[in-house]
């Protein structure tokens, strides 16, 4: 039943913890209103007593919000939570759950004399479940389902939906980023080299539990509020829960678990090394192994060995073996393996210390390394360069380099195969693009994918095509068209896929990830975006607010609330309840005057959906069925309702009906034109009016509303 619930993932699929605050005497209280108008009647009784965050802003629809990280943060930190309490946020059970709040819930509508709901509902959503056949299960294959590129020679960031292959959304970083998927693939981190920065994007991809598996849900991608500054950042690596990335303009790493990314209060720290060089730091849990720089030569920028560093930035081990080291790749857990000039170090936890060992080259050629170096979980082999032109699997048990391909000239890239730890992948300067067999070294399958390239002259950076694997298939950029193309790896041909981005491509990361199995469910439904699902509210009404007098008792439940989290300021929050229940008696007052202005026979009410009912109560009006027979806007009328609704209006001899400033203003526009009335201006329903909208508290919206409706039909 939830929306784009993006937190309960951040929660109960990628395990992250937010710290929360217990309100102490002295602190401002912390409050959250789901909502901007209960949010405004929590802000007149708080005062300057109390720090509040509203989730919905006043244009958006409680119904079908879509919590952000900020909106997780905010729950974790909050001493109480206001709510409707009638199910009209549907997202937010998992929302607090996700969080870890200890906050109070106060449902505002409780004393309320509610009204039940007129029916049961379906409605569309903008996003799909995609269910797989067996669920998202421990060992299920993951496959990413969007993919996001970086512009060679601006900030942008493109999102790409794999499933239609479209560009869902583009973000404007300060400087062009080199993007990486983290470890559970839900975000990307743009690392700008020249910005000094990183920002991160989450995928907008949702894994939603759902009885004894996980439903992926697809949202809108967003950007994080999250900038981790750096000097020259460049080397990035995921592991164990935490993230490091390594700055070289000053030798230091910034390293963080994944928990600071939605929590204020998790640490960012920051390791140095002595001097400035192209390094790179591994986080292994409660150590991190941290690149240590040529002393003796400090023209050289390449690192010289590895130190086992503390959070503190205490160095409790050195491994100086490793001439030139350059790549890294993390294995079997507590296992890392660096590229040297003379080889490669293995670096491995035995009890509380690490212990090394040195693989050798394959050859005893000086001017031949292995300087990039991959794994891939379930993979029996490391994979790696060795020079420009071949490739290496290394067997750490075993002990041994070897070489399994000499493509004869440069290979530009190279990476695992998206779903088969057996395979390799490589893009040669020809264009072409190979499937390699590990094992064997045998070459399975080419394609040309792109045209002939040459690498940047020396010195020099340009873009160049680049790809990533995502279980099957292959992504390759093109920088000079500026689009994206996608190969099969199972059949070796260049797909119809040709996404346009613009600019110059060259970095690209796969992420969003969800069961393989859900994916390849959802090819059955040719990429339905549009799925429809029973969302079956509470069996009341939940537009309570919409009646002055209900609105009192908000009053009331938040004045007792917040004087029972804060006795010191008592006083104060009975005082500014009193004074507004007056204001709110005042409203009751004025609405009733002004409906006495509207003959009886057109006291007749026509909205989008159903949300007048208490309104009508309270003031003697008669509502017709509405075009959406549901509660929310974000529903689609069924077959032959409008024609129900357009006989009904003209058999009534109603003059006007009601938009909202969240609802269907073009199916109301048509209604009004077959009906022959009039679309008053629309009402504020669900939020407040923006500055300048004589609607921007619930007082002014209530009596803008009620002058609209009163034009509209008093004839």
């Amino acid at each position: 039943m939830l929306r784009r619930i993006l937190i309960s993932v951040l929660m109960s699929v990628l395990l992250i913890g937010v710290s929360v605050r217990a309100h102490s005497h002295g602190e401002m209280l912390k409050v959250v209103a789901t909502y901007s108008i209960i949010g405004d009647v929590v802000s007149v009784i708080g005062g300057e007593n109390i720090s509040l965050t509203v989730l919905v802003p006043g244009e958006g629809d409680p119904h079908v919000y879509e919590p952000t990280p900020q909106d997780l943060i905010a729950l974790a930190e909050a001493d109480i939570l206001f709510e409707n309490g009638l199910e009209l946020e549907p997202w937010i059970d998992a929302l607090y759950a996700a969080s870890g709040s200890q906050a109070v819930r106060v449902p505002v509508s409780d004393g309320v004399d509610v009204l039940e709901f007129m029916g049961q509902h379906d409605h569309g959503h903008d996003h799909s479940h995609d269910h797989g056949h067996g669920g998202f299960m421990e060992g299920d294959a993951m496959i990413g389902t969007r993919l996001i590129v970086s512009d060679f020679e601006t900030g942008k960031l493109h999102v790409i939906d794999l499933r239609d292959n479209t560009v869902i959304a583009t973000f404007e970083v300060g400087s062009p980023a080199r993007v990486y998927a983290s470890e559970n693939g839900q975000y990307a981190f743009a690392i700008q080299q020249r910005g000094n920065m990183t920002n991160v994007v989450f995928s907008g991809v949702s894994m939603v539990p759902h009885d004894d598996h996980f439903h992926a849900e697809f949202g809108r991608p967003s950007m994080l509020g999250v900038d981790i500054p750096g000097s020259t950042p460049i080397h990035f690596v995921n592991h164990h829960g935490m993230v490091a990335i390594f700055n070289d303009g000053d030798g230091t790493a910034s390293v963080f678990a994944n928990d600071f990314l939605f929590d204020a209060n998790a640490p960012l720290v920051t390791l140095a090394t002595a001097r400035a060089h192209h390094g790179v730091a591994v986080p292994m849990e409660d150590v991190v192994l941290i690149s240590s720089p040529n002393m003796e030569d400090t023209r050289s920028s390449l690192p010289i060995g590895v130190d086992v560093m503390t959070l503190d930035g205490e160095i409790v081990q050195s491994f100086p073996e490793c001439p030139g080291l350059h790549g890294e790749a993390a294995f079997d857990h507590d296992a890392v393996a660096f590229g040297c000039s003379d080889g490669v170090l293995i670096l491995e936890r035995d009890g509380e210390a690490f212990v090394s060992r040195k693989i050798a080259n394959p050859t005893a050629n000086p001017d031949l390394r292995t300087g990039t170096l991959y794994y891939m979980e379930g993979a029996q082999f490391l994979l790696g360069n060795y020079g420009r032109n071949a490739l290496v699997r290394i067997d750490p048990a075993a002990g041994t380099s070897e070489v399994i391909l000499d493509a004869g000239q440069r290979i530009w890239s190279f990476q695992y195969h998206g779903e088969d730890p057996s395979k390799a992948v490589a893009l040669t300067m020809d264009g072409n693009l190979h499937v390699i067999d590990i094992a064997s070294g045998e070459i399975e399958g080419t394609v040309q994918v792109v045209d002939p390239f040459l690498a940047p002259a020396s010195g020099r950076s340009a873009p160049r095509p680049a790809f990533v694997t995502n279980g099957h298939m292959a992504y390759v950029s093109e920088p000079l068209p500026g689009d994206i193309r996608a190969v099969d790896l199972e059949t070796m041909t260049v797909t119809d896929m040709r996404v346009f981005v613009g600019g110059k491509p060259f970095s690209m990361a796969v992420f969003g990830m969800t069961a393989v199995s859900e994916v390849e469910h959802d090819h059955d439904h040719s990429h339905d975006h549009d799925h429809d699902h029973d969302h079956a509210h509470g069996e009341f009404d939940p537009h309570t607010w919409l009646a002055p007098r209900n609105v009192m008792i908000f009053a009331q439940n938040i004045r007792d609330a917040l004087m029972a989290a804060d006795p010191a300021h008592a006083a104060e929050y009975e005082a500014n309840a009193a004074a507004y229940i007056a204001e709110l008696e005042a409203l009751d007052a004025y609405i009733a005057e002004q409906v006495a202005r509207i003959p009886e026979q057109n006291r007749v009410l026509v909205a989008t959906h159903e949300l007048f009912a208490y309104f009508a109560r309270d003031y003697g009006f008669t509502l017709l069925d509405t075009p959406l027979a549901a509660v929310t806007t974000a529903a689609e009328p069924a077959a032959g309702q409008i024609a129900t609704v357009i006989e009904e209006i003209r058999a009534a001899g109603v003059p006007a009906i009601f938009v909202e400033n969240v609802g269907n203003s073009a199916l109301m526009e048509r209604i009004a034109s077959e009906a022959n009335v009039i679309v008053a201006p629309p009402l504020f329903t669900h939020g407040l009016g923006p500055v300048g909208s004589g609607a921007e508290t619930y007082l002014e919206m209530m009596r803008y509303n009620i002058d609209i409706i009163v034009e509209a039909l008093a004839g």
